[in-house]
């Protein structure tokens, strides 16, 4: 008997039968290739969940025309790379207007100016020849595969989207990315350079010699090496610690933003990684050494299963919440070339939320999940910055590295998301908080991509507070922070996760405080029953404002003594 945690099986009267990877060939190129892929795409053939396009479809009159052939332009690219016979010539062609259209599209990292894209003025040569010979190494390669796995058309964002940050550049860009989510969900496979970090280094090349298999046996442990499947959990959500330790050299793609919801909204995905090809459907997950397909990997428990059925069950408000917050933790630790991409590249995913909820967008947040949206917390292994440099402050786009939300204190309050075993964040007790008005000004004609600006009103309490530091282990053990907050000096210390570092903060090494002008605010109302603590953000007036604040951070008024109890802690904002 053995049981399974995190890979590492205990013995107990035996030794466990870990599954032997088939061996893999150190080398591969396009007819192995094309033959592995086709004959998972043949398997996939027989899934209901892979051959229907099971997004939501929008009611909004804005949107969809009687004939519904505005729905279609925005389910389908502007344009298409057509291959000719044999691969003999390619050019850009307008992307015919039928949803039976197969194409494969690109997930690669771009790797600087280095890259082969289509501006204003190159536009018409390209839509009358693509030249081969001066393409990068992995366009090179993706035009060969899909010609190869049996496709005519490709999709590449470089290639069929204008770019420019001017003119038509500017404007065909903005209503592309608004459309990403359905290009790539529309693709018949998507081939994902997950391997390599520039456009010029190819899908192929010789793979690593390190052995798929590893165990790692003693009188009672049997323990095998993670098989470099790190790509399977990788969507899950990872502190910044871990994600520079095991994903960033491995999976260059992987820690791109633009390329998490390139994964997410996929139908199909092929990665290419350093050792070997792994496939990933609705349905299952598929590699060359067949170790994914056993039962160290269960054939679902994803966030890909989980988005689509989340957006096509019924409508459920707590799993909408849920689902959109366990994606932005996760796409909170991409990183992103232009970092004022932060909302673009999540747009596509935001789109289907939007149709779904019709719910105000909030730069990040949504309007119908406000208070509670507030309360992200930065992950303290980051490398939190002096101050923000994007606003608005209250949305987790105003800083770098990973986020969470705080998870429910209630045991026995089980998610209501399939295949995902995260734990419920917690909503209550925002008795005498209100929103009351949300703005936002766009920059731009995406309604979800880029803010100018954007505040909330909030009519709540406000209460002075400083800010210490508590190097002790055991408190960093339990909150994942080594600040707290001090509102009064009859009130127990509260952990607080800043948004800034210390500098940032104005600590005082000397007095071991900082207390300029901070306040806590009120979002969850402290109980004295089912509800023992509260929690709320830590924000300071806007320079020449006496109505404005920002937030530096978020706290908890907690005590790890009396939580789950009917004992609560005294309020920050009494009388």
């Amino acid at each position: 008997m053995y049981q399974k945690a995190d890979q590492i099986f205990l013995i107990s009267g035996g030794e466990p039968k870990l599954p032997k990877p088939k061996d893999v060939p150190l080398e591969m190129g396009f007819e192995i290739a094309a033959t592995i892929i086709k004959d998972w795409l043949i398997s996939c053939e027989d899934h209901l969940e892979c051959n229907t396009y099971n997004f939501p479809r929008s009611d909004n009159q804005n949107l969809v025309s009687s004939d519904g052939t505005e729905l279609l332009e925005l389910s389908l690219p502007k344009r298409l790379i057509f291959l000719d016979e044999d691969l003999k010539s390619a050019r850009l062609v307008s992307c015919p207007m039928t949803s039976t259209i197969s194409y494969a599209a690109l997930s690669y990292c771009w790797g600087g100016d280095e890259n082969f894209k289509t501006v204003e003025s190159t536009l018409p040569e390209l839509e009358r020849n693509i030249p081969l010979d001066q393409l990068p190494q992995t366009l090179t390669d993706a035009f060969n595969l899909t010609k190869k796995i049996g496709l005519d058309y490709l999709w590449i964002d470089a290639i069929c989207i204008v770019q420019g940050n001017q003119g038509e550049g500017k404007q065909e860009w903005e209503q592309e990315s608004r459309k990403m989510g359905r290009i790539y969900a529309n693709a018949k496979i998507v081939l994902s350079a997950t391997r390599i970090i520039s456009v010029t280094q190819g899908m192929f090349g010789l793979r690593s010699t390190v052995p798929l298999s590893n165990d790692v046996r003693t009188d009672s442990i049997c323990a095998r090496r993670n098989l470099n499947h790190e790509i399977i959990t990788s969507c899950r959500t990872k502190s910044d610690k871990w994600w520079e330790t095991n994903i960033n050299s491995t999976f260059p793609l992987l820690s791109r933003g633009w390329g998490f919801q390139e994964r997410m909204l996929a139908t199909r995905v092929v990665h290419f990684t350093p050792t070997e090809l792994v496939w990933e459907c609705q349905k299952c997950r598929k590699c060359e050494c067949e170790v994914i397909q056993s039962n160290l990997y269960t054939s679902m428990n994803n966030m890909l299963a989980a988005l689509r059925v989340c957006l096509n069950s019924p409508w459920d408000e707590v799993s909408m919440r849920q689902m959109w917050r366990e994606l932005v933790r996760s796409y909170s630790v991409r990183r992103l070339t232009q970092i004022d991409d932060k909302l673009p590249a999540i747009s596509g995913i935001a789109e289907l939320f939007k149709e779904k909820s019709g719910d105000m967008y909030a730069a990040g947040l949504w309007k119908r999940s406000l208070p509670f949206d507030l309360l992200w917390r930065c992950d303290q292994t980051g490398d939190l910055k002096i101050a923000k440099t994007r606003s608005p402050s209250w949305s987790w786009i105003s800083v770098d590295g990973a986020i969470k939300w705080p998870v429910s204190q209630q045991p026995g309050n089980d998610t209501s998301l399939k295949y995902i075993s995260s734990t419920t964040y917690f909503e209550g007790r925002a008795e005498g908080v209100k929103v009351c008005s949300v703005t936002c000004e766009l920059d731009g004609s995406n309604e979800l991509g880029r803010v100018k600006s954007a505040a909330i009103s909030l009519r709540t309490r406000l209460a002075l507070a400083s800010i210490t530091m508590v190097p002790k282990p055991e408190w960093y053990d339990l909150h994942g922070t080594i600040w707290a907050l001090q509102a009064g000096e009859e009130l127990e210390l509260a952990p607080f996760w800043p948004d800034i570092n210390k500098e940032g903060l104005g600590y005082d090494p000397v007095r071991k405080i900082a207390n300029d002008g901070f306040y806590v605010m009120e979002v969850m109302k402290a109980g004295k029953q089912t509800w023992p603590w509260g929690d709320g953000l830590v924000v300071k007036l806007v320079e020449g404002s006496e109505t404005k604040f920002e937030r530096v951070g978020a706290f908890s008024n907690i005590d790890p003594e009396t939580v789950g109890s009917t004992a609560g802690r005294k309020s920050h904002f009494e009388g």
